[in-house]
């Protein structure tokens, strides 16, 4: 991400942590960007001084955060407080909580481009169906966490169940991944 983002000419920067300097991977590689980059070992430094660094929000900027779940609630709360909404892009190591509310009630799934209409069984995902009737579609972790199942969403409303979309995407239900999440009503049309 940093090698695109340079060779993009974007501006950006890295904070950098991890427990020791020797636990750190890719610090030779990271080495060669100066100033851009603030390594941070909690063994030396302490924890990451997210306050700095995420102090002054800034409606042209994104953050991006990979690693464990503290981490990630932590830059999670300090984004909530001022900065523009969608500015923050979190990657999980492992699911979140599951926020979904529908209960385990089949329903229909119409795939659009196919024509085909399948049932999602209670204990099933859309993307059981879909592969079961023999329907090819990318996918990864199914656990929601990755995104790579992102499906666009024609009729009716998810049941979010994914660690991906941010709550404004939610909100929209244009899209939605297929490997965890249902429908809050009896029907969803999907682009496949």
């Amino acid at each position: 991400m940093v090698a695109a983002a340079e060779r993009a000419g974007a501006r950006w920067r890295l904070l950098y942590g991890g427990r020791t300097r020797a636990s750190m991977g890719f610090l030779d590689e990271l080495a060669g960007y100066g100033d851009a980059v603030s390594v941070r070992p909690q063994d030396e430094t302490g924890l990451l001084d997210l306050d700095s660094f995420l102090s002054e929000p800034d409606d042209r900027a994104l953050v991006y955060c990979c690693g464990p779940e503290p981490l990630l609630a932590a830059v999670e709360e300090r984004c909530r407080a001022g900065w523009p909404p969608g500015a923050l892009q979190v990657e999980r190591f492992h699911p979140g909580e599951k926020t979904g509310t529908a209960d385990g009630t089949p329903f229909e799934v119409v795939l659009a481009r196919s024509g085909r209409t399948l049932t999602v069984p209670p204990d099933g995902s859309v993307l059981e169906a879909v592969r079961a009737a023999g329907i090819e579609v990318l996918y990864s972790c199914t656990e929601g966490t990755c995104g790579t199942c992102e499906t666009d969403v024609l009729e009716g409303e998810p049941d979010h169940r994914d660690s991906v979309l941010t709550d404004e995407e939610r909100a929209n239900c244009a899209t939605m991944m297929i490997c965890v999440s249902r429908s809050r009503g009896p029907r969803l049309v999907l682009d496949l």
